[in-house]
């Protein structure tokens, strides 16, 4: 799976570029020094967290109907819920509002912005070309709830979510009854529910304990398709188009808002 440890590949551009549009905004800021002048990196800084906020606030009021139904779940910021052109027209409002008394820092601190932007822009077309022709479905030997074999890759033909899981996994647990809502919402998808390292009993008791209806429940138990897909933590939702190619994926549990459009994009 491409990350860097436990932290995925679109947090690591953001990341990267972040300090990039911050190094180019302190860099050329300091060529010509004014007293007391506020830092241009800090700036940039102060633009990602003001854009954040309000594409994260526009994202809730957007999927409110999602988020009454838990409302604990408008915290859990890494569920990949933001509208993007909010972001970037908020962080530019913000940035020309706080630069007003400070001429001399506009075209630094906005230039600097607007290539860091340029560049995440560049660097998620890629990461997402490269996820597509690189990362398939994986025909990895699996078997369902009736000791059946089954070959993963046979579900190529319309687009599928695949969901690695273990019943000792709290974020797990506490994302099931999202994914299950999910599937019975959205036949025209598969849902694929893998659980990684357990047996067949284990899998059995937690279903009925839980009282999951699922359908499409598999058992891989050497856990080859986490070996095989790069997968280092559990829960973790792989998004698949018809052709068997990654378009997305989240590390952890997701919410039932963040499910929702990550499944709009990928219909």
């Amino acid at each position: 799976m491409p990350s860097v440890g436990p932290v995925p590949m679109p947090v690591v551009v953001i990341l990267v570029c972040l300090l990039l549009a911050m190094g180019i905004a302190r860099l050329w800021s300091s060529r010509q020094p004014v007293p007391q002048r506020p830092s241009g990196a800090g700036r940039v800084l102060d633009m990602l967290l003001v854009g954040l906020l309000c594409g994260r606030v526009s994202f809730i009021v957007a999927n409110f109907a999602f988020y009454r139904e838990a409302p604990w779940s408008m915290l859990q910021i890494a569920d990949g819920g933001y509208h993007v052109p909010v972001v970037l027209v908020a962080a530019l409002g913000w940035g020309l509002w706080s630069l007003r008394r400070h001429p001399s820092l506009r075209v630094p601190v906005l230039c600097s912005a607007l290539a860091g932007a340029a560049l995440w822009g560049l660097g998620s077309y890629g990461l997402a070309q490269w996820q597509a022709n690189t990362l398939s479905l994986p025909a990895v030997q699996v078997v369902d709830l009736q000791g059946k074999p089954l070959d993963l890759a046979q579900f190529h033909g319309k687009p599928v979510v695949l969901n690695l899981w273990a019943s000792w996994c709290g974020p797990c647990r506490r994302e099931m009854p999202v994914l299950a809502q999910a599937q019975q919402a959205h036949p025209e998808l598969q849902f694929v529910f893998l659980n990684q390292g357990e047996s067949l009993d284990e899998v059995q008791q937690f279903l009925t304990a839980e009282r999951l209806a699922l359908r499409d429940v598999l058992l891989d138990e050497p856990a080859a398709a986490s070996t095989v897909l790069g997968v280092r933590a559990y829960p973790s939702t792989l998004f698949f188009d018809a052709q068997g190619r990654l378009q997305d994926l989240h590390l952890g549990e997701l919410t039932h808002a963040g499910l929702e459009h990550k499944l709009r994009r990928l219909r």
